[in-house]
């Protein structure tokens, strides 16, 4: 008996007071070194969210701004209520990418904040969008809101240029209705622990799933470069922008088929990039594959296109409306853009 209390002793000694202290150390580490976004969450069923009535402060290039969502984790000016059902105001939801989610600026001074000022007395303007959404995610979301009991009458997607390779990129993506045990722990240890960040994860994945199963994720987590062009380039269309396309194509027909099942308007707009700007025209395969697309399943589509075409000279149309040194609006092109949909949408 002694000689066994002995041996454990000695175990304990060499096997777990070492891991305690590794395991220590270790979660030490993760929370000094790992970068961690409280208020950008993953999503079960559409991929990635904002966390529910949260504040936090933000940065994009050299903006500092304040990210405030609601009780649906949608970007908003305060940590708004939102009732399911409306029944003095009709609704209009906006969902789409960064550009939609405003990167950089405080929600009033963003588009849809804008448009949200503008039509308060009659509407109530909701901004469901976020970065790197993509017309399966806003298939999903929509999907999700309806069979969650929330009621609005319009819809408007602002349908990005680099949607079309985020389709390729969640193309394996699957909803579910929560997450998994594996996902869970997957994601605590993601946080917490370093050594797992930074080693063990992808270890984890080249020999469960394969060096070439890593597709949807690795490329989620590198990004393709040449997201917009696809419109102008040969090369990157016959790469992923055909494809892309096409999968973009599919879930906004399930959308739209989802908002006539509901009695939901929908609206679809597109809008250049900078380099759009330098190395494409308004007559953009973009342009001309929504707005066919729209005509033959009657939607609403917004060119916004011409607009910044025919503004002036390339550079000081960039300049004017577009942070520097980046693809997103700066304030004026936010206050331009939500000039522009106002013409259309009221």
């Amino acid at each position: 008996m002694i000689n066994n209390t002995g041996k454990l002793i000695k175990i304990a000694a060499v096997v777990v007071f070492p891991f305690i202290i590794f395991v220590v150390l270790d979660i030490s580490l993760g929370l000094i070194l790992l970068k961690r976004d409280e208020i950008r969450l993953p999503h079960p069923y559409f991929h990635h969210t904002l966390k529910l009535m949260a504040e936090s402060a933000a940065k994009w290039g050299d903006l500092v701004y304040t990210i405030k969502t609601n009780s649906l984790g949608f970007k908003d000016e305060n940590k708004n209520i939102i009732a399911k059902n409306l029944k003095l105001k009709k609704r209009l939801v906006i969902i789409g990418d960064s550009f939609t989610e405003g990167l950089g600026y405080d929600f009033k001074d963003t588009f849809c904040g804008i448009i949200k000022d503008s039509l308060k007395d009659s509407v109530e303007v909701l901004n469901a969008g976020l970065t790197s959404y993509s017309p399966k995610l806003y298939f999903l979301k929509t999907d999700y809101l309806l069979k969650n009991g929330f009621h609005f009458e319009k819809l408007l997607v602002m349908l990005d240029l680099s949607d079309i390779q985020d389709e390729v990129i969640y193309e394996d993506f699957e909803p579910s209705v929560k997450f998994g045990v594996f996902r869970n722990a997957d994601m605590f240890l993601q946080n917490y622990s370093f050594t797992y960040n930074k080693l063990l994860r992808v270890m984890i994945k080249k020999i469960f799933l394969g060096q070439n199963s890593l597709n949807s994720e690795s490329q989620l987590e590198t990004k393709m470069t040449d997201r917009a062009s696809w419109t102008y380039n040969k090369e990157s269309f016959n790469n992923w922008g055909s494809i892309g396309l096409k999968y973009a194509s599919d879930y906004m027909l399930k959308l739209k088929s989802l908002c006539d099942e509901n009695g939901i308007r929908l609206y679809l707009a597109v809008y250049p990039w900078p380099e759009t700007l330098r190395n494409d025209s308004s007559e953009s395969k973009q342009t001309k594959f929504w707005s066919s697309f729209c005509a033959y399943n009657n939607v609403d589509f917004i060119d916004l296109f011409p607009y910044f075409f025919t503004s002036g000279e390339t550079d000081e149309v960039i300049r004017k409306y577009y942070i520097h040194g980046d693809d997103h609006w700066n304030a004026e092109g936010h206050k331009f853009i939500a000039k522009k949909l106002l013409e259309k949408i009221k």
